[in-house]
């Protein structure tokens, strides 16, 4: 039974990680189990990498290390929580998607009530804010508005690609390969790593990091390929979006467990040493990441996927009324999940 709860309770996390300004630390706190999750990813370190690879070497001395090991960092304990909130991502990436190509507006709308309400959260934790923290909060926001022009830029090279222009064509060859490029790469290795580490902070949502760094709807993207692609698999045929979807999840999963060995503590000196100012960049990518989930775009369908163009002006009808309404329903989430944290 206990097994059971904290299998459900890892489900629960995961739903909260994946919806963009929620806290899976916020949630584990409610559930209480917070001071046992931190205690246990904070016991990982090279040590633990070191003692369970000798362990394959299947030697009896370094089998009860490696075992001794795992007893210390809790690892049952981290396997219930960790298939729950698999099991969470799984289930619910094909939803998300369905809701971003399907509905939009609705979908980006909700998002930015999640994100403005959380902004919140974050600002409460501030004890003062002067011209430092100005400036550290102006460069997030500039960073995260680079980001999102820059992979506007990209959506609209991927239109002209995908239409025939020539021009397009030779500038983005690379693109026939359908693999993600190295800048790429590096950014979901980048993400997953910063990502993981804001997932075990009360009021920071590390699939909000994802998003304002632009690869969260690439990574559920990825996520259904492998799903759909599973019955191919078993056939012994690895198609190239596959592959490409293994790369992106790959680097990404490489980069959380970089984030657990290393950014986690560097994160927490930075909030130790620095906190104000560590606080107001998080703030800052906050509002910069805004930018990226205005709902209202030009698009165009090609090869029946929806490529955003343009941010354009709404217009008065039930569209924008729907939308509205989702933001509401987002931001009221958030005052929900702070009531309950408190």
């Amino acid at each position: 039974m206990n097994s059971l709860r904290l299998f459900v309770n890892g489900f629960l996390i995961g739903i909260a990680n994946i919806i963009p300004g929620m806290s899976g630390g916020t949630l584990a706190l409610v559930l209480g189990i917070y001071e046992r999750l931190i205690g246990a990813l904070r016991g990982i370190g090279l040590s633990t990498v070191k003692k369970l690879l000798g362990g394959i070497t299947l030697r009896k001395d370094a089998l009860a290390e490696a075992r001794a090991e795992l007893r210390r960092i809790d690892f049952g304990f981290l396997v219930l929580l960790g298939s729950g909130a698999i099991v969470a991502l799984l289930l619910t990436s094909k939803l998300i998607v369905y809701l971003l190509n399907d509905h939009h507006d609705a979908t980006y709308g909700f998002f930015s009530g999640l994100i403005l309400t959380s902004i919140l959260i974050p600002v409460r934790m501030l004890k003062r804010f002067g011209i430092k923290e100005l400036i550290v909060l102006v460069i997030a926001v500039a960073l995260i508005l680079s980001l999102s022009l820059g992979m506007g830029e990209k959506q609209l090279e991927r239109v002209a690609y995908k239409s025939g222009d020539e021009a397009a064509m030779e500038s983005r060859a690379e693109s026939t390969t359908g693999f993600p490029t190295y800048w790429e790469l590096g950014l979901f290795f980048g993400s997953g790593a910063l990502a993981i580490s804001a997932m075990i902070l009360p009021g920071i949502s590390g699939s909000f990091l994802m998003l304002a760094l632009g690869v969260y709807f690439p990574l559920l993207t990825a996520i259904n390929t492998l799903i759909e692609g599973v019955p191919e698999l078993f056939k012994g045929v690895l198609s190239q979006p596959m592959l490409g979807s293994l790369l992106i999840l790959g680097f990404a999963a490489i980069g959380c467990l970089f984030g657990l060995l290393a950014f986690t503590r560097l994160l927490n000196y930075l909030l130790e040493r620095y906190r104000n100012l560590t606080v107001a960049f998080l703030i800052g990518l906050m509002v910069g990441s805004l930018y990226g989930l205005w709902p209202f775009r030009e698009f165009a369908m090609v090869d029946g996927e929806r490529i955003d163009t343009a941010h354009i002006l709404p217009q008065l009808d039930v569209n924008l009324l729907i939308t509205i309404g989702a933001f509401l329903v987002g931001g009221g989430i958030i005052v929900l999940f702070t009531r309950l944290e408190n």
